[in-house]
């Protein structure tokens, strides 16, 4: 699947030096969880001295830095696209917070350039979080959308056990 990407974008990809690179932002959201958790993948810039945080901003959101590796969604054309997030360093309050949820959150992938944050390079749709591992050292997002190869079909059946009044 191909996508659409700026110029400045590939021409950084290809880039043996530069010093713009993709940098990815994360947004998670859960109805049971005030507020909505943003992360980037980069220390663009001090947010603040106490505690010392980095970020980027981005479009007037602060993303605050998370090391983390991401799986950008993928593309087989049997099923829904899957993504996958491991957030490295967490904090044992985190992996506890996630653990004391029972419905799905939902989590979404921006990637811009470290030159231009403002400019969204890719972005994916709100992806369910269909499950997550957590230890000590990382916790593992998996990320899945609603397929409608798993809804069954028809939906309904139209028969005289359901609506008698139609016979």
């Amino acid at each position: 699947m191909s996508r659409t990407v700026s110029l400045t974008f590939r021409q950084a990809s290809y880039d043996q030096e530069t010093d713009k690179f993709p940098v990815v932002l994360i947004t998670l959201q859960h109805p049971d969880i005030p507020g909505i958790a943003r992360l980037s993948s980069d220390p663009t810039e001090r947010l603040s001295e106490t505690p010392l945080r980095y970020g980027t901003e981005s479009n007037g959101h602060i993303y605050l830095f998370a090391p983390m590796s991401v799986q950008l969604p993928d593309d087989v054309g049997e099923r829904a696209p899957m993504a996958r997030i491991v957030i490295e360093n967490v904090s044992r309050e985190l992996v506890e917070r996630a653990r004391s949820v029972t419905t799905p959150g939902t989590a979404s992938i921006q990637v811009v350039l470290s030159s231009s944050p403002n400019d969204v390079e890719y972005d994916t749709p709100e992806f369910d979080i269909r499950g997550f591992r957590g230890d000590a050292e990382s916790l593992t997002l998996e990320l899945g959308l609603d397929s409608l190869t798993d809804e069954p079909f028809p939906a309904g059946v139209f028969a005289p056990s359901g609506f008698p009044g139609l016979f």
